[in-house]
């Protein structure tokens, strides 16, 4: 799995799914949905981790703490 772009708006994506979870809120999708495409996106962030590469790190540490808040707000 790896992140792609909105096909709207140019945000990530995971792989797969054609709009990021904020235009799919905007274009009226159900809260389940929106929540399943923000964990595939923040899961495809954190696989896309590669060695020597800074962007990458930071991107899954930003998955990483997307999850983290998600799993806080759950309880």
């Amino acid at each position: 799995m790896k992140l792609t772009k909105c096909e709207k708006c140019g945000g990530p994506t995971a792989e797969g799914l054609p709009l990021c979870p904020d235009c799919m809120r905007a274009t009226g999708a159900a809260v389940d949905q929106i929540a399943a495409a923000e964990e595939l996106r923040d899961i495809a962030r954190v696989l896309s981790i590669t060695a020597d590469t800074d962007a990458n790190i930071r991107e899954a540490i930003v998955g990483i703490l997307n999850i983290a808040e998600r799993l806080e707000r759950g309880k």
